[in-house]
């Protein structure tokens, strides 16, 4: 009996053995995460930037005030304040917006979770903290989408570390990047979880890619096709695909079914869906809708166009203006010129294959069916990051002169960002200072 508690002091006490235990541990998880160093630095730094913005527009202006009377449909067409008082509540009333259930039927369910655990640390939550507490959170999923942009880049592209960040960065300063992390709506969540689907389904990793799937179409239902081209193209396995797709069907049903509005979904979903297409139709010239679809899905997503106030039945309203400066027009030309040489040197590259898909889809469903083509730029979060894949193969291109020459474009169009967009920001920043 002592013999053996002696045994098992030894081995629970001895030091030497537990310390060395501790250091190959401790050194296992420093090798695993010293890889990101870089990118967690860079996460942080991102983050002390947009809270600090954040922290500014709440304290210095009245944008995050629900008294504010300008809401509705106006930057961008961000339905903040709809998202504030109706979405990211505990109890919502469900009937009052049946259309939004049957299109982002999950992103409801998610943003009571949100509120529920808003409502355990601050309970003495009014208008505007609960506001900037949803954008506090956007700031942090787009930080994680950042950090899968990055891990995509580095691991499935085969980048060099500084042109990573010099890509994101690109992608961070984006009008739509910059503003969905300081005004609430769905579409930055929504295009973070298909940066995440993206990683995991170039990974093969099936159960991880399903749920990543159900969650994607139950955040967006039209990104259910967009999570189905990746899925395509990224998984290597055609019988993976199938899996995939009847897991993410079947479990989509189920999730579905357990959702406490469940009868509005399968009740409406149709209905909505059609309701939905009709409001979104155009009837512009030929002129004006080339306009729009140079603008709103191509200059726009990238830089902070000309803002223009106006009044239409004595409502505020801030929208962006079909035209922009010489400069800006030039870059975005080149930018996609950028785009297309790539495609066209790397269309055999599944990855290349992907990104380009999710693009053409989003084209066709905004440019071709003209779903939300007047509010293109909020749905660029859906498909910026494929843009940003596209435009990231050019640091791979071999021919060291054109390389050269991608590279110096992507500086200038980082420096041409930080230009515009800053001083957009700002200009909206003065706007809402003096704006009751």
């Amino acid at each position: 009996m002592d013999k053996n508690l002696e045994v098992m002091k030894k081995r629970k006490f001895n030091r030497d053995i537990s310390w060395e235990e501790i250091k190959q541990v401790l050194k296992s998880l420093e090798k695993k995460v010293s890889k990101y160093y870089g990118i967690l630095f860079y996460m942080l730094i991102t983050f002390i930037i947009l809270f600090t913005l954040a922290s500014v527009i709440k304290s210095k202006t009245n944008f995050y005030s629900e008294n504010l009377k300008f809401r509705w449909k106006n930057i961008l067409s961000y339905d903040d304040l709809l998202y504030s008082r109706y979405i990211y509540t505990v109890d919502q009333p469900y009937e009052e917006k049946v259309m939004h259930l049957s299109i982002h039927p999950f992103f409801d369910f998610m943003a009571q979770g949100v509120a529920t655990i808003e409502n355990l640390f601050f309970s003495n939550n009014n208008a505007t903290d609960h506001y900037y507490h949803i954008v506090v959170f956007q700031i942090l999923v787009n930080l994680l989408g950042v950090f899968y942009l990055y891990k995509i880049l580095r691991e499935e592209l085969g980048l060099k570390e500084k042109w990573c960040f010099l890509t994101i960065t690109i992608y961070e300063i984006a009008t739509v990047t910059l503003l969905g992390t300081l005004i609430i709506e769905s579409f930055l969540i929504s295009g973070s979880l298909l940066i995440l689907s993206y990683y995991y389904l170039s990974k093969q990793k099936i159960v991880i890619s399903t749920i990543l799937g159900i969650l994607v179409s139950g955040m967006c239902i039209t990104n259910s096709l967009a999570f189905a081209i990746m899925a395509i193209f990224l998984l290597r396995n055609k019988k993976d695909i199938i899996k995939v797709g009847i897991s993410c069907i079947i479990g989509g049903i189920l999730v579905f079914g357990i959702l406490p509005y469940r009868d509005y979904i399968f009740n409406n979903f149709f209905t909505s869906v059609k309701t939905q297409a009709e409001t979104y139709s155009l009837d512009h010239s030929f002129g004006t809708y080339i306009k729009m679809i140079f603008y709103n899905l191509g200059s726009a997503p990238i830089f902070f166009l000309n803002q223009i106030h106006t009044q239409p039945k004595g409502l505020d309203y801030l929208v962006f203006d079909l035209s922009a400066s010489t400069k800006i027009i030039v870059l975005t030309i080149i930018f996609f010129i950028c785009i297309i040489y790539n495609v066209i040197k790397n269309i055999k590259d599944r990855n290349m294959l992907a990104a380009f898909g999710v693009f053409m889809y989003n084209m066709f469903i905004h440019v071709i069916m003209k779903f939300g083509l007047h509010e293109g730029t909020i749905y660029g979060l859906h498909f910026l990051f494929a843009e940003i894949l596209m435009f990231a193969f050019g640091f791979k291109i071999k021919n060291k002169v054109v390389r050269r020459i991608f590279i110096s474009f992507a500086i200038i169009l980082l420096i041409a960002q930080i230009r515009y967009n800053l001083d957009g920001m700002l200009n909206l920043l003065l706007l809402f200072k003096n704006w009751k």
